[in-house]
């Protein structure tokens, strides 16, 4: 249940002040205004906008004198989205709008115990990653020198050392997605 207050009359005549100009509801729950006038007894009309999938409610033609209090009923099966709720004063003279965030509520789940893993389910489950790594040293290792030599001893053997360091890195991969624990 969310209560927004609204003042009427407290600024001048048909004037409408809100509690807020947003308010959170829960599906299946009521939002419940408190009108309170604080001038001389006012007509005040209430009505959604764009408010038919999350409630029954359309339009209320009601007269304060004093305070009084107005239940909207948000329906259970509405889904998550909002409307617009007009407060409408001096037959159309003043009007205030609330935007109505309606979100389906969520049950509540109690979280599953997880044990800590033990030191040597640690490194069982570290150890793969490490080993796909040594394909790619190799290969960055092997890049760099042919870097440093290259067209000069090496020229020769240029396709032979490109083929073994894209050999050598896809050697890598192939280690590291079919490791245990990759996902």
């Amino acid at each position: 249940m969310t209560v927004i207050e609204a003042h009427l009359n407290r600024r001048g005549v048909n004037t409408i002040e809100l509690s807020s100009r947003e308010t959170p509801v829960d599906a299946g729950s009521d939002l419940v205004l408190h009108l309170k006038n604080h001038g001389a007894p006012t007509h005040a009309t209430l009505r959604t906008q764009n408010g038919q999938a999350y409630t029954d409610f359309f339009h209320e033609n009601l007269y304060v004198d004093g305070e009084e209090e107005f239940r909207i009923p948000v329906r259970e099966s509405s889904g998550d989205g909002a409307f617009d709720l007009e407060f409408i004063t001096g037959y159309g003279a003043r009007t205030t709008r609330l935007r109505v965030v309606v979100s389906k509520a969520c049950p509540i789940i109690q979280p599953e115990v997880i044990e800590a893993p033990t030191e040597d389910e640690v490194i069982q489950r570290r150890s793969p990653h490490l080993i796909s790594l040594i394909p790619c040293i190799i290969a960055c290792i092997l890049y760099l020198i042919w870097l440093s030599f290259r067209g000069d001893i090496l020229a020769p053997v240029d396709a032979f050392v490109t083929v073994a360091i894209v050999l050598l890195l896809l050697a890598g991969v192939v280690t590291a997605c079919r490791s245990p624990g990759s996902s």
